[in-house]
């Protein structure tokens, strides 16, 4: 199997690049991986997965982070990462979609975890939403934002926002509102969602525009007139070395409230 390390700027990551340097220099040069390998938190995965969708190979993450939600825990790097390479050891993966995100008809990108528009807690945006199945049909709201959520994102930001946790092996979206005039608590399935804005009022009676962010990136700013559309996108694979460990962290992170 052949595998590409992927650099990291973070500060808790430096010494581990330099052990993949030392040890493993071809896994930084190769330009036609069968598997990604990142070291880091979450943050780190999420933002190689936006940055490298395109490769359209698994993921797999070495856990240096704060939870490491989306990585794995292990000591023996140096043999797990040859037995790896060799094909001696099997991962197990995780299957799931993209939202891929267009602005105007222009792609923006894709986002693993969420959509999420708006800006600061007092400002005030005005949207519609639409959907293919018409679940929406140019349902207008207006508040601090609107998020959409994966299922593998559905126990972030979402989950805060008091948003569905939906079943990993589903292929549904859940959104939310974000401190909106209407109650926004939906879950639909993935499909085509339009998302139109009508503007943005400030607390001081100016306007701007709303951020977009794809799972947790700012991506782009939506204006007056615009519309961002939703669309499934690709289908993105996690490695794991044991993927009941990786339900239970998602078992234990639902319940998190109720202890």
């Amino acid at each position: 199997m052949k595998i590409k390390y992927i650099l990291s700027d973070d500060k808790r990551v430096q010494e581990y690049n330099e052990i993949i340097r030392k040890n493993f220099p071809e896994f930084i040069e190769e330009t036609c991986p069968d598997l990604l390998y990142i070291a880091g938190g979450d943050g780190a995965m999420l933002h190689a997965i936006k940055d490298t969708i395109s490769y359209g190979v698994p993921y797999f993450g070495k856990g240096l982070g704060t939870f490491n939600f989306l990585l794995n825990e292990f000591e023996d790097d140096l043999s797990l990462l040859r037995s790896i390479s060799n094909d001696e050891f099997k991962l197990k993966y995780y299957k799931t979609y993209a939202i891929k995100v267009e602005l105007n008809n222009k792609s923006i990108g894709e986002a693993f975890n969420d959509v999420i528009l708006g800006d600061k807690l007092l400002n005030y945006f005005h949207f519609s939403i639409d959907s293919e199945s018409k679940d929406f049909e140019n349902l207008e709201f207006s508040g601090c934002g609107v998020c959409i959520s994966t299922a593998i994102g559905s126990t972030a930001f979402n989950f805060n926002n008091n948003g569905h946790i939906l079943p990993l092996d589903s292929n549904l979206l859940s959104i939310t509102g974000i401190v909106t005039n209407k109650y926004l608590n939906d879950i639909t399935h993935f499909q085509r969602i339009d998302l139109k804005c009508f503007g943005a009022k400030l607390r001081d009676g100016s306007k701007k525009a709303a951020n977009i962010y794809l799972s947790g990136i700012k991506s782009g700013e939506i204006s007056e007139g615009d519309i961002l559309t939703l669309r499934k996108g690709s289908q993105v694979k996690i490695a794991f070395l044991s993927k009941e460990k990786f339900v239970q962290k998602r078992i234990e992170l639902a319940h998190r409230y109720r202890k």
